[in-house]
């Protein structure tokens, strides 16, 4: 049933269009191109937490702040600009939190539960929560007695700590853990959701949750996604096409933009490093990953994090730098009109010629098993040549890799 929804994706497929790709560098004000974490502030104003301390972007103007302006570390795991105009950022020796004029740090020794922050979210009263090596911790200064509240495995979390937090419609809290699963939090007790209950993978890395409180779990294997009900539904594992081994999408992060469009950084590291966004649409996935030497594209292959201000712009932390993508359009296009491409004899028996008006930097072709398959081609001046001669009969998906996204096209060999 997967492999039969995975091909009516592609049948329905989507493009994305008049995107733009801006890269800020060192060069540019970046205080590190090797950027773990982004938050954005309500004034669209964008906070990065790289390997040697934080980065703040105006869109006009660079600041820093590292250990010598009050930061506990300079190598920020987590950041978070919360609802009240504070930043909090999270490393392996505590957090520190800005106030628009100083920091001020916790550890352990002032009631936080581990010193090593994964994750930080906000909750719909206003309390800050961590996600631990070891656990959870809250802070909400509200609380009367103390400030913090912490939970570990004494009180039914597993063990291996929390990668990310997240909040459904009713307040719950959604835990992901990179061993045990999905975690459900009501404030009382923990439950767990993991390939026993029909969860993909049980390498949870993120979560989001859409305005039908459907749950999207991104883990080391592809997306689960649960309804309203908690009930998992369906499962995306191919959004990106990844060569061979493993065609499945390691998801490092996912995020949800204003009109419901579901975004999804992958990475994956083989001998070398294969990275890239893919964006749902309600009907199907469209990807775009990084191409080398592009003039118009992401800075890295190494995706981190994610995150998409209020004019639907969507930044993207790599290991050599920030992208901003913008004038994102989504629609729906006809296949046979998509980006001018045009494949003949289709279906084939021997040779196929692929046109585009577009360069195409690269193809891989997938047969119905998901497999990468070899297929001698050759260059031509607006296109490809490719001999199917010895390819078994069946349907097959044809990815063009293009300058700003990868269009695929279906085959027929008879």
């Amino acid at each position: 049933m997967k492999l039969v929804k995975f091909f009516i994706v592609i049948f329905f497929s989507y493009a994305l269009s008049a995107q733009d790709f801006t890269n800020y560098l060192e060069a540019d004000g970046l205080l590190d191109n090797s950027v773990n974490c982004i938050s954005i502030d309500a004034d669209d104003h964008i906070w990065l937490g790289t390997n040697s301390g934080v980065s703040f972007f105006d869109g006009f103007t660079w600041e820093s702040y590292s250990t010598e302006d009050g930061l506990v570390d300079n190598s920020i795991k987590a950041i978070f600009a919360s609802s009240d105009g504070a930043v909090w950022i999270g490393t392996d020796f505590g957090v520190s939190v800005y106030n628009g004029s100083f920091w001020t740090s916790f550890t352990e020794e002032d009631g936080l539960g581990d010193n090593r922050i994964n994750h930080i979210n906000q909750s719909a009263n206003g309390a800050i929560w961590f996600g631990e090596k070891d656990g959870i911790s809250i802070y909400d200064p509200m609380v009367f007695g103390t400030a913090w509240t912490s939970y570990s495995t004494s009180a039914g979390l597993p063990f291996g700590g929390i990668n990310y937090i997240n909040f459904d419609a009713s307040g719950d809290a959604w835990l992901a853990s990179s061993i045990f699963g999905l975690i459900h939090f009501d404030g009382l007790n923990f439950m767990t959701y993991n390939t026993d209950s029909g969860l993909i993978s049980n390498n949870v890395r993120a979560i989001t949750v859409d305005d039908a409180d459907h749950k999207w779990v991104a883990t080391g294997q592809g997306i689960s996604v649960l309804d309203s009900d908690n009930t998992i539904s369906n499962h995306h594992t191919m959004m990106l096409l990844l060569p061979p081994p493993d065609t499945l999408n390691p998801v490092v992060d996912i995020e949800l933009d204003s009109n419901g469009n579901v975004w999804a950084g992958i990475y994956v590291d083989y001998l070398i490093s294969v990275g890239g966004l893919a964006v749902w649409n309600s009907a199907s996935w469209t990807d775009f990953d990084y191409i080398e030497g592009a003039t118009n594209g992401l800075a890295g292959p190494v995706i981190r994090d994610l995150a998409i201000d209020s004019q639907n712009n969507v930044w993207v932390a790599t290991s050599t730098g920030v992208t901003k993508i913008s004038n994102v359009e989504l629609f729906v296009s006809d296949l046979s009109k998509e980006a001018n491409v045009e494949i003949y004899p289709n279906p084939s028996t021997s040779n196929l010629i692929v046109r585009s008006e577009l360069q195409i930097h690269d193809f891989r072709l997938i047969n119905s098993a998901g497999c990468e398959v070899i297929c001698p081609s050759l260059a031509l001046f607006n296109g490809l040549e490719l001999d199917v001669t010895n390819l078994d009969k069946g349907l097959y998906i044809l990815d063009l890799k293009m300058e700003q996204q990868n269009i695929k096209k279906s085959l027929l060999i008879d």
